[in-house]
């Protein structure tokens, strides 16, 4: 005969793993796959010599220069992303405005965006993701 605190031990055991497993894989206690976010930049002969700083949520998360890229894995949700010319000199002057994007990634979604200069600023503009090179 099995001793009984042996026997309620294991019953214990896998009643937590079984919760444990439940928690992990339900997709909204993690918040779902998590999303990439890549941002590319051109050459300098089409942009700015200046490098640009990508901003998340108001705080750096990115210095990209001419022909540089870069990928965010982030939560699923509506991601804020600014745009700014970072440097010296000519680089420090403000833009004529700095606005801030507001993007939507779905859980495992890939989004890749390119930086463009307009006369207002940059700004990200979507491309496709299988599109040629």
């Amino acid at each position: 005969m099995r001793h009984p605190l042996k026997l309620l031990a294991g019953i214990l055991a896998f009643h937590a793993s079984v919760t444990c497993a439940q928690t992990i894989n339900s997709p909204g206690a993690a918040g779902g796959s998590p999303s990439v976010l890549m941002i590319t930049r051109g050459d300098t002969a089409t942009t700015s010599a200046c490098d640009v700083g990508i901003y998340l949520k108001n705080e750096l998360a990115a210095r990209l220069m001419a022909g540089e890229s870069v990928s965010f894995n982030l939560p699923p949700g509506e991601t804020t992303v600014t745009l700014r010319s970072l440097g010296a000199g000519y680089c420090s002057a403000p833009m004529a405005s700095i606005k801030s994007q507001s993007l939507l990634l779905a859980p495992g979604e890939i989004k890749q965006y390119r930086v463009v200069q307009s006369e207002q600023g940059y700004f990200l503009a979507p491309v496709d993701l299988y599109q040629d090179r």
